[in-house]
């Protein structure tokens, strides 16, 4: 790490499952003493990972569903980055407050990081699918922030965004902006990104790559977050980002990418104020299907390492 940058807080989905745009990637069932050894292994030593966990808002007949899940992640002794989204078809917001207020209240000093909303920006597959989105985000975000002002929580509130090169055309800011203002701004601890530079779309050389980093996190500082009234005071997470294996993706090649991407993300960390990297994800979904989908890992689905598993250790060490 170069004098004068802030470690990078890491992260991980330690989970065999992925979204895509037909449904979910799904294969063997998860382990779980492995994958507390794979967490100690990346550890070394160090800081825990944060473990980012999703949990599935549908309405208000899934709350107490919800509720159980949190509290069966409060369980153990991860560091837990929980992301709550909302994909309700009915756009009962006020429900949706209801549980947000719930999260806050129960686990505001267990949680590290809370994200209201998953990728509240997307369309086709994301919450932006969901009526009232933008109310759900806004609304969220302020009374997450005044519950935890009012019981004195520690976790840390914001949301996250699915890249987009054209943020201008999107729905979902110019509501953020109305219902929001300033309230939304102030109550806002962090704001993330989900990317994946050379997954989807061209391929790109490893200089390319490291470029493409700088290009997407100042286009949402300057193109999504500044016209929202986010400044640079806010941190920014990289709160969704991999690479995966295939027949036409090497194992090899996994590694090398993984690691311009984290290197590129740490060498404008301190300008940009990038605070946190998350990976998607520790295990593949199922390693014998040959789609991206299913090869996210940096695990095969039999936790056996891929190249990328050492490196990042090394890179934690590092940088972490």
């Amino acid at each position: 790490m170069s004098p004068g940058r802030k470690p990078l807080r890491f992260g991980v989905f330690p989970l065999g499952i992925a979204g895509t745009p037909d449904g979910l990637a799904t294969g063997p069932l998860d382990d779980p003493d492995r994958i507390a050894g794979a967490l100690e292994q990346l550890r070394g030593g160090g800081r825990p990972w944060l473990v980012r966990m999703y949990v599935v808002w549908t309405g208000p007949d899934s709350t107490a569903r919800c509720l159980e899940e949190l509290g069966r992640l409060a369980a153990h002794h991860w560091d837990l980055d929980v992301v709550l989204s909302y994909k309700d078809p009915t756009g009962d917001v006020d429900a949706w407050l209801g549980l947000v207020a719930e999260t806050v209240t129960t686990w505001g000093n267990r949680l590290s990081t809370l994200q209201i909303t998953g990728e509240a920006n997307l369309t086709g597959g994301g919450d932006g699918d969901f009526p009232r989105v933008g109310e759900a985000l806004v609304r969220g975000v302020i009374d997450a922030a005044a519950v935890k002002v009012d019981r004195g929580s520690t976790v840390e509130i914001g949301f996250a965004a699915a890249h987009d090169s054209q943020p201008e055309s999107c729905f979902l800011w110019p509501q953020v902006r109305e219902l929001g203002g300033s309230d939304f701004a102030a109550a806002v601890d962090y704001a993330g990104i989900d990317m994946y530079p050379d997954v989807f779309g061209p391929p790109m050389t490893l200089e390319r790559l490291g470029g493409a980093v700088g290009l997407v996190l100042r286009v949402f500082r300057e193109r999504v977050l500044e016209p929202i009234g986010i400044g640079l005071d806010v941190p920014v997470h990289v709160c969704e980002n991999g690479w995966p294996t295939g027949s036409h993706r090497s194992a090899e090649r996994q590694a090398a990418c993984l690691e311009t991407l984290v290197r590129s993300i740490d060498a404008v960390s301190a300008e940009l104020n990038v605070t946190h990297w998350e990976l998607f994800t520790l295990r593949d979904a199922d390693s014998s299907k040959d789609d991206l989908f299913h090869q996210f890992g940096v695990l095969s689905d039999d936790y056996t390492p891929k190249p990328a598993f050492e490196q990042l250790a090394k890179l934690y060490s590092e940088l972490g």
